[in-house]
């Protein structure tokens, strides 16, 4: 694994920039993508404010022909003719509709549904150019692009802020290429400040999956709540929690084992009425 590092936009090593630096940073990467026809590319961003943020900096950037602009016009217009009057009116909706016709669109929970399943079916028709999104994006929509850009190593879990880890950055990056259409994908660090150390980067790309815990956790609230349910047992929740998957799954093979094993004793001359 080797390193590469490229300049976009003004050099700032010791600190980040604010909203005006970033913003000639992202123009100069996407330019530089769009000329290398490495569009389109989902940027990864780890809070719905800067997705909102970049996506709204980028006035001046139009990345849709007249004959694109036509279709995502006439797409939404009959997205949102499922909505009421004044709900088409609302900021939101006004926003997005701005942005999707230049190309641009914006993916996270604070995204009425609506507009999150419009940006979906456009981005999968190749008419969202570039998508900002929040790694949600990542973990439940089969929406590959031919680049990735991760706004940043570093995530807040909840109580600090961290590196990646190696499974996060593999679903996020697993995004960069399009079966059947791309050879390769392409995956971009964005680093505001200094770039990495090799040794991090091979931590995070290279390193060892995280092993999935169940959170299932049966309470006697839960209990009683299941048996005031008729349609729904205590043993059916049980059995739909990821921690019994491994056990089902086990208990599984050893039940094979053990019948691969009394088919073996059966077919054994001399055994059972053998030869």
């Amino acid at each position: 694994m080797s390193k590469h590092a490229q300049t976009f936009g003004a050099k700032q090593p010791t600190h980040q920039g604010g909203p005006a630096q970033d913003r000639g940073v992202y123009l100069s990467l996407l330019a530089s993508l769009r000329t290398r026809a490495q569009l389109p590319v989902v940027v990864f961003t780890f809070s719905r404010g800067r997705c909102d943020e970049q996506a709204s900096g980028l006035t001046s950037l139009d990345l849709t022909t007249s004959s694109e602009k036509s279709e995502i016009h006439l797409f939404l217009q009959r997205c949102l003719a499922r909505l009421r009057g004044s709900d088409r009116q609302l900021p939101q909706v006004l926003h997005m509709s701005e942005l999707l016709r230049r190309g641009l669109g914006v993916h996270h929970s604070g995204i009425l549904p609506i507009l999150k399943e419009i940006v979906e079916m456009l981005f999968s028709r190749g008419l969202v150019k570039v998508l900002f999104a929040t790694e949600t994006f990542a973990m439940g929509v089969n929406m590959p692009a031919r680049t990735v850009v991760f706004d940043s190593m570093r995530k807040h879990d909840g109580s600090t802020f961290r590196d990646l880890l190696p499974g996060e950055y593999v679903q996020m990056a697993g995004r960069a290429g399009r079966r059947g259409l791309d050879p390769t994908g392409t995956v971009i660090l964005l680093c505001k400040g200094r770039v990495p150390e090799m040794a991090d980067l091979h931590r995070m790309m290279m390193g060892k999956p995280s092993q999935l815990q169940s959170q299932f956790r049966l309470t006697y609230t839960m209990i009683l709540n299941l048996l005031r349910v008729d349609a729904l047992r205590v043993e059916d929740m049980m059995k739909r929690s990821f921690s019994e998957f491994p056990s089902r799954k086990d208990s599984k093979v050893r039940g094979l084992g053990w019948s691969v094993y009394q088919t073996g004793q059966r077919a054994r001359p001399g055994r059972g009425g053998g030869m």
